[in-house]
């Protein structure tokens, strides 16, 4: 099962959105480079290869790279 979720980095106005695991929704929270995470819905598509792509990024964002995870990622809300 996968959640779509919000998420915003700290010191920044713009809010993201993607498509994650339980368990990769469970890592992003605990980044320190995150201020806000919260999931919006459940979607059960079939998404593998998109949750390999997050899981790569995830690993990225936990050595401060966040990067690959800005490109998985649309944003929603650039006050």
């Amino acid at each position: 099962m996968s959640f779509e979720i919000f998420y915003k980095f700290k010191k920044e106005e713009k809010t993201y959105s993607c498509t994650v695991t339980h368990e990769q929704y469970k890592n992003l929270r605990k980044l320190p480079t995150i201020e806000q995470c919260q999931v919006v819905r459940e979607n059960e598509e079939n998404i593998e290869k998109y949750m390999n792509e997050m899981q790569k990024a995830l690993d990225l964002a936990v050595k401060n790279d966040t990067s690959h995870i800005r490109q998985l990622s649309q944003i929603i809300d650039s006050n």
